[in-house]
């Protein structure tokens, strides 16, 4: 991850511009509506109530329909459509029910960027993959499986932020490099800064932080993992063999469960669905085994 400095003068490079408005701090951050607020606020509380859940959710269309297509997609369907978003949320259950609400408010800042849309959206479904993938790890390396959750979800929510913040620069080509480059070298930053925005825990920001060097806190190695072993099952980009025997080698996962993890990953891209849909449906769920 870069670490941002001060400089003086007018900036020389794209990367650079592109540091000097992200140190700034509040450069295109992205404004949460009301019902994602809420929802955010909701799904932070270890033990919400399922009444104030729905109250909520009754009251945002978009997020009434987002739980609604969840539980009647197929895998949580029992035969019959589910039309009352209490009973939804008795069928989902409350801990996949806050994993939905934090989805909904990813889903509520995708940007308008022009020229990078794509991008854009595929770092959203990568982020729900990477999510469930970080659950299962963490079930087995004994980390909170929560925190993994949502470490995973959010890891890459900064790339929009920076793609916008190049659109404010002038930049609009979807091939264009430069961009691409400096995305990747700030995005593990801007994605913590969000996090912190968003008043979520120091152990979240610190895994976004540095899930690309996480050398002490094991919930970064989680979650380094997590983007690992998605990207290998992604077509772009792709990661190497080589990368994923590091990142399973730093937790000591063997080859078997490795390749139950690849598979499980493999199995949620089918399923992430486009996010201008609905992320989520038809998700398996994250209580099953590997």
């Amino acid at each position: 991850m870069t670490i941002l400095r001060q400089r003086t003068g007018a900036p020389a490079t794209l990367l650079e511009a592109m540091e000097r408005d992200l140190s700034r701090g509040t450069a295109a951050l992205p404004m949460l509506p009301r019902g994602a607020r809420e929802a955010l606020r909701l799904a932070k509380k270890p033990d919400v109530d399922m009444n104030d859940i729905v109250e909520v959710v009754e009251g945002d269309p978009a997020l009434t329909a987002r739980l609604l297509a969840v539980a009647n997609s197929a895998i949580y369907n029992r035969g019959f459509a589910m039309a009352s978003v209490r009973r939804a949320v008795v069928r989902l259950g409350l801990q996949a029910t806050r994993d939905i609400l934090y989805q909904a408010v990813y889903a509520a800042i995708l940007y308008d960027v022009p020229g990078f849309k794509a991008r854009v959206e595929a770092t959203f479904v990568h982020g729900v993959v990477a999510s469930r993938v970080a659950r299962r790890i963490a079930q087995v390396v004994h980390v909170d499986e929560d925190a993994a959750f949502l470490a995973g979800l959010l890891h890459d929510v900064g790339k929009g932020r920076l793609y916008k913040i190049a659109n404010k620069l002038g930049r609009v080509d979807a091939e264009d490099e430069e961009v691409h480059h400096a995305v990747d070298e700030l995005h593990a930053r801007s994605s913590s800064d969000l996090c912190r925005a968003w008043r979520l825990g120091p152990e979240i920001i610190e895994a976004c932080a540095w899930h690309h060097e996480p050398k002490t806190s094991k919930l970064a190695q989680v979650i380094a993992a997590a983007d690992v072993l998605s990207r290998r099952v992604e077509f772009v980009p792709r990661a190497s063999d080589e990368e994923v025997e590091v990142v399973m080698t730093v937790l000591r996962i063997d080859a078997e469960f490795r390749d139950a993890l690849l598979t499980y990953a493999a199995d949620a891209t089918v399923y992430a669905g486009e996010p201008a849909s609905l992320p989520t449906s038809g998700m398996p769920p994250s209580s099953d085994q590997p």
